[in-house]
């Protein structure tokens, strides 16, 4: 597997909802570093609990905003499959 099959969305959730990473930081207790990576696509690990705490921030928000949309992980986390041909 390659790290570049794996692509992180943080950002453009974020756009969707209107927040930005520190409010995310700051909801979910998670380091405001973390965030960053994950938003940037420099993340290499992330501890499930982490994302769950993240996930739950999101909905939150997106919920204080007037969305109905619940994001689950696959908001997140987009797989790429390997060019086969």
């Amino acid at each position: 597997m390659s790290v570049n099959q794996i692509k992180f969305n943080l950002n453009k959730v974020l756009d969707e909802i209107g927040a930005k990473r520190n409010k995310i930081a700051v909801e979910s207790k998670t380091r405001p570093a973390t965030i960053l990576d994950l938003a940037s696509g420099d993340t290499r690990t992330i501890k499930l609990e982490t994302m769950v705490e993240i996930l739950n921030a999101i909905n939150r928000i997106a919920k204080e905003n007037g969305s109905t949309r619940q994001y689950g992980i696959e908001a997140l986390i987009e797989y790429i499959p390997e060019d086969n041909e």
